[in-house]
């Protein structure tokens, strides 16, 4: 009888150095029945828990496998080498390894297997004949260990126990990647919340700052344009006296000279114009400041509207002059674009971003060159988007950081300069709008981002020709 077992036993054995995969007992039944239309149903994938077995012999792999594989699938190596390319090709429950293989044996194994972030966490069970198995495997840093000889009962109790504990952490851990995942995105959230109303304070107070300045710089227009007529009438004025002066008796003449040179009328006549002229062109420049300020800080609708991008660009850059105009020449090119659906103070935001680290960039740059830069600003329509592309001749981004520069927080900028938020804004704002945030970059050359929008978003009615 014992000698018929070992015959069966030895006809089910894999050649050495070869794996051996239980499969579930209903897998040797006969194939499924023929649905009516002839075809097989799919086979059901296997839930059972995979258990990784690592032993030199044969047989030990056959018997142990058989006796687990009511509950368990079961994977069976016979070395060390062969077992740690299982693991990291399949990820098991549990490990169970005798203490003795070929290669490097079962501590190694352990010491692999701890030494690799994906693999230290599965349960180890060292199977060893050793009298104080608790001991020396406790020793190893073994979870848990199994005495030889063992029986069926014993074996399925240890497996059960680590399968569960396996199970548990695993568990654990996936509800502690989601809870990492959640406090990452509230984080997230929270710091927009937070830019959101600040941007929302900083908009109202320029906006009502916009207006206060508003009043006075028309009557200052106004008034302005009023002393330049003035002037020119009495300039005229002045040009029919000297014709009369010129008619006048030599002493009357002479004494009018003397105090049209007193009072410096030719150099009041010849500057006062420029200077009434410059002043207008002064006052023009701060109206248009002022209603930039105003467009800028404009509150959004909760709905988003078709907006004219060129426009809110240009309201944009007069806005953002301060930070450009000391470092970089601005090179701006504005095609013809569609409305894009969108929230305008959203995108207002963006660009402001981009131009403030583009003129950042070159400013960091010229301490060490000398030399302004360059910014440029196109736009453009690519199918049914929109394209905005803000350049600059800054030093680049560093490879090394290339993957960072989107993430809240990261900054390069010193204590005072940055926040490390605007990038992450700006795409978290795009992605709301259905576009991107990408970038080209060359280190010692400059960078360009590319803003990309939908002209339209999903939803909007269609227009009909």
């Amino acid at each position: 009888m014992w000698a018929a077992r070992r015959a069966r036993e030895r006809d089910v054995q894999p050649r050495e150095g070869e794996r051996t995969r239980v499969a579930h007992p209903a897998t040797f039944a006969a194939p499924p029945a023929a649905n009516a239309e002839g075809a097989h149903s799919a086979p059901l994938p296997d839930l059972r828990p995979l258990v990784a077995y690592v032993d030199d012999s044969p047989i030990q792999r056959a018997v142990v496998a058989r006796l687990l594989s009511r509950d368990y699938q079961v994977e069976a190596a016979g070395s060390g080498e062969e077992a740690l390319a299982l693991l990291r090709a399949q990820l098991p429950d549990v490990v169970l390894c005798d203490l003795v293989t070929p290669g490097f044996d079962g501590p190694d194994l352990l010491r692999r297997l701890k030494a690799d972030p994906g693999l230290r966490h599965l349960p180890f069970i060292l199977v060893t004949g050793d009298e104080h198995a608790a001991a020396h495997s406790q020793a190893l840093g073994a979870d848990d260990f199994l005495q030889k000889p063992y029986g069926p009962e014993r074996l399925r109790t240890r497996v059960d126990a680590s399968v569960r504990a396996s199970r548990m952490v695993r568990e654990l851990r996936a509800q502690h990647a989601e809870l990492v995942r959640v406090h990452s995105e509230s984080k997230r959230l929270e710091l927009e919340l937070h830019q959101a109303q600040k941007l929302e304070a900083v908009g109202r107070l320029a906006a009502g700052i916009a207006h206060e300045i508003n009043t006075p710089i028309q009557f200052i227009g106004d008034n302005t344009h009023f002393l330049s007529d003035a002037f020119g009438a009495m300039a005229s004025m002045l040009a029919l006296l000297r014709e009369v002066v010129a008619r006048a008796a030599p002493g009357e003449a002479e004494a009018v000279a003397e105090a049209a040179a007193r009072l410096e009328l030719d150099y009041f006549v010849e500057n006062v114009p420029a200077t009434v002229r410059q002043t207008i062109e002064g006052v023009d420049r701060v109206a248009s400041i002022v209603r930039a300020m105003k467009e800028f800080a404009h509150p959004d609708q909760k709905e988003m509207v078709a907006t004219d991008l060129n426009r809110a660009l240009q309201a944009t850059l007069d806005v953002a002059r301060n930070e450009y105009k000391y470092v970089a020449e601005l090179a701006v090119e504005l095609n013809e674009l569609p409305p894009v659906t969108c929230h305008p103070g959203d995108l207002n935001q963006v660009f402001l971003n981009l131009l403030v680290n583009a003129a950042h960039a070159i400013g960091d740059r010229q301490k060490a060159s000398g030399g302004r830069g360059r910014i440029g600003v196109t736009t453009l329509q690519d199918g049914g988007e929109v394209v905005v592309a803000i350049s600059d001749t800054g030093g680049g981004i560093p490879e090394a950081i290339r993957d960072k520069i989107f993430e809240p927080f990261f900054t390069t900028k010193e204590v005072g300069r940055g926040t490390g938020q605007g990038l992450a804004i700006a795409r978290s704002i795009l992605e709301q709008h259905h576009g991107s945030l990408t970038f080209e970059t060359v280190e010692g050359v400059g960078t360009i981002f590319f803003v990309r929008l939908p002209a339209r978003q999903p939803g909007d009615p269609e227009v009909v020709g």
